[in-house]
């Protein structure tokens, strides 16, 4: 059912008086940023967000722009849904379904082309909008740039699903959409960039735009036979997400930061609440840790609880080790409800596996001399290795040798999780 005449590829469809000039689609996307700016600006911005094991649902709102046979300034609204899973921190996986409608002015030569087809006429008025709905399931996958900021960019690809409806201004449909000359399911594919910029732990003010090949020539209802120019479109959008599984992520503070941690005296009860939802206490061997009530999932640090390099013995050459653990003895037997997790660390020096091993070591070699002290091994919910994904302090690797070492040795301490807290 193609016609040969493409006379009308050079013909520019003209201005419809008392046309609107505003597009709606605009309004959502200033209204959209200015209720992102205005939350970035009244809450506590937080970092190293874009982390592996995250899932969050969310939405995009925009608009389009459609490129074809009849390609025109027209813009049109476009919004998307999509599930995205960080699978590491630099790479996610997103699902996401877009819909909205594609338009294009009617010119003179299509208005010819679609009433020469069997059962026309087809095509509306000249300069008159037809459309085209479209809607896709697209898996795609991003590459996250600075994935320990707050303000996290991507690069996007991936597949599409499309299926499109081209019709004119009355809503019916275009002449070879009636002759069911095309297949309209097609895949084709998605390409762009975007952003995610983080309100608080969960909730992101996020955008993106999408260059979308959609593998076919008919989506304006024409398929130049000459040429079969593929037909794409633009879609451009921001919304939110949020984060509907959020575990717990390793601190990703910059060296300044962590090298000032290590400056702290007297920080008991001197609460930082992290990206999460733990809070973090830092105890010194001086320090009592007495609490009126021990909150569930606060996160108690003794980087006071030394072990000897590469074993997990305990250091009793450091003045002040054994009342560290006096202190984590303390903290357990503070309320009968109490029961915690012993979580082991390393340092940086050998290989990954043997430090996740010592780290393992450790938090079992806790468990055991609280139960030699008389602690219920009930109250010790169970113990888990870190190895050195949460330092507690930076590493400098161009320092002095005594330096390094005595970062590496706050490293090589256990920190105390409560599960259950104090009623």
């Amino acid at each position: 059912m193609k016609n040969q005449n493409t006379t009308h590829k050079q013909i520019r469809p003209s201005e419809v008086a008392g046309a609107k000039t505003t597009n709606p689609f605009a309004k959502a996307i200033a209204a959209a940023i200015v209720i992102g700016m205005t939350l970035l600006l009244v809450t506590d911005i937080t970092k190293a967000q874009s982390v592996a094991g995250r899932i969050a649902f969310g939405f995009d709102a925009g608009g389009n722009k459609y490129y074809g046979d009849y390609t025109d300034n027209q813009f049109a609204f476009h919004g998307d849904a999509f599930i995205r899973w960080n699978i590491l921190d630099e790479l996610s996986l997103h699902l996401a379904y877009n819909g909205g409608q594609l338009k294009y002015k009617t010119t003179l030569a299509e208005q010819a082309y679609e009433n020469g087809l069997a059962g026309g006429p087809y095509a509306g008025p000249v300069g008159s909008l037809n459309h085209t709905r479209v809607g896709g399931w697209d898996l795609m996958a991003s590459y996250n740039v600075f994935a320990d900021q707050t303000f996290v960019p991507y690069f996007i690809a991936g597949i599409e699903l499309l299926n499109f409806e081209p019709k004119n201004v009355s809503d019916a449909s275009l002449g070879n959409n009636v002759n069911a000359a095309y297949h309209k399911n097609v895949l084709g594919g998605a390409l762009g960039v975007g952003f995610e910029m983080y309100v608080n732990e969960k909730i992101t003010f996020n955008g993106k735009v999408l260059l979308h090949l959609t593998g076919t020539d008919w989506i304006d209802d024409y398929s130049n036979p000459a040429t079969y120019r593929q037909d794409a479109f633009l879609t451009m959008g921001v919304g939110f997400s949020y984060y509907i599984f959020a575990p717990p992520v390793a601190s990703k503070a910059p060296e300044r930061e962590r090298e000032n941690a290590t400056n702290v005296t007297n920080v008991t009860n001197n609460y930082t609440t992290n990206i999460i939802r733990y809070d973090t206490v830092f105890v010194q061997e001086t320090d009592t840790i007495y609490r009126e009530k021990v909150r569930k999932n606060t996160i108690y640090n003794f980087p006071g609880t030394l072990f000897i390099v590469n074993t997990d013995e305990f250091n009793t050459n450091v003045p002040g080790n054994m009342q560290s653990l006096h202190n984590i003895k303390v903290l357990v037997n503070q309320c009968p409800e109490l029961k915690v997790e012993i979580q082991g660390h390393a340092s940086h020096e050998g290989t990954v596996a043997r430090n996740q091993e010592l780290s393992e070591m450790r938090a079992r070699k806790i468990k055991m001399w609280l139960v030699d002290q008389s602690v219920s091994s009930d109250k010790v919910a169970g113990t888990v290795g870190l190895g050195t994904s949460d330092d507690a302090v930076y590493e400098p690797t161009n320092s002095t040798a005594s330096q390094l070492e005595a970062a590496r040795v706050q490293n090589r301490r256990i920190a105390v999780k409560v599960t259950e807290g104090c009623q």
